[in-house]
């Protein structure tokens, strides 16, 4: 059932729409204004291009100068383009973006926690442009695309969201570029490795295996390592149940890549440490265990992520 839409949120479409109703009524006075209007978009940097997104086609003019990002990949995506977003969205877990983008986010405003954007505050940044993540919420995108055009990634793997929010940036040949170089790193970056690799972020409950649809794992393959079947059979789940300690030998891997995401991950990593299920395991008695960072390893692929995971690979087979 639809969530009832709040006072708030209704306050923020009227606000949102006044503006375009004096947009339109504004435009409508003759065809030479019209045409005055079209030459001005020229002018602004680009042409009308439509996005495919999760709610369908998006239109877009122009290229935005003022964007907000409501997820820590289309954060890491605008900034990796150079684009400084006028608002964005706290990490999971966080107080505010996520701590490897801290250098570049650390002035932008917050307009949202995960899982509710800030309506009063999004309205105040005044953007031309949203880009969420590709679980919004239906009712909350009606109240974000009143505002300005709401970028919600469809369903996909790990890269189609870029792609997406590459078009709507009219950056996408820019984007592809970065992306495509990356990915040719990565598969520099086994130097002829051989085996099988599995990301797991490690829980107090117990570890759980990352999906191989994403990012990391899909640059772990082009690095030569072959992920895992319990990682390649989670479907649409983005993780494994969390896994006994007896049960390790489900990723039991070449070289394991374990992520934690807090200081009590990083409790029950050194408490495994000392489990001799864990031990057992033939990357641990090789020395080929990786502790990584769990907001790239797990939340994001976005380019920056990208790199930084890479650069972990890279390390860790020893390039």
């Amino acid at each position: 059932m639809p969530r009832s839409r709040s006072p708030l949120r209704s306050a923020a479409l009227a606000l949102a729409a006044a503006p375009l109703v004096m947009t339109l009524a504004a435009c409508g006075g003759s065809d030479s204004a019209n045409s005055g209007d079209s030459e001005g978009k020229r002018a602004a940097g680009g042409t009308e291009r439509v996005v495919q997104t999760a709610f369908g086609e998006v239109k877009i003019d122009g290229t935005p100068k003022k964007i907000v990002t409501l997820s820590d990949v289309s954060l890491d995506t605008a900034l990796s383009l150079g684009i400084t977003p006028v608002g964005t969205s706290a990490a999971r877990g966080a107080e505010g973006a996520p701590a490897y983008l801290s250098d570049r986010a650390a002035d932008i405003p917050l307009v949202a926690t995960v899982r509710e954007p800030n309506t009063e505050a999004i309205l105040k940044a005044e953007p031309d442009l949203i880009l969420t993540g590709p679980d919004l919420e239906k009712s909350q995108y009606e109240t974000l695309s009143a505002i300005a055009p709401t970028i919600v990634p469809a369903a996909g793997d790990w890269r189609s969201s870029l792609d997406t929010y590459g078009e709507a940036l009219g950056k996408a040949d820019e984007l592809d570029k970065k992306i495509d170089a990356l990915v040719e790193r990565a598969g520099e970056a086994g130097d002829g490795a051989k085996g099988t690799g599995v990301v797991m972020r490690w829980m107090p409950g117990g570890p759980i295996v990352m999906n191989a649809a994403n990012m990391p794992t899909a640059m772990l393959e082009k690095a030569g390592l072959s992920p895992l079947p319990i990682a390649k059979d989670l479907g649409k789940q983005p993780h494994s149940d969390p896994l006994s300690l007896e049960n390790l030998t489900k990723a039991d891997a070449d070289h394991v890549f374990i992520a934690t995401l807090n200081a009590e991950g990083d409790e029950a990593l050194e408490a495994a440490r000392s489990e001799k299920a864990f031990t057992r395991m033939k990357a641990v008695e090789a020395g080929r265990d990786h502790g990584v960072d769990g907001q790239v390893w797990s939340s994001s692929n976005g380019p920056i992520a990208m790199e930084k995971v890479i650069t972990d690979i890279e390390k860790a087979l020893g390039k």
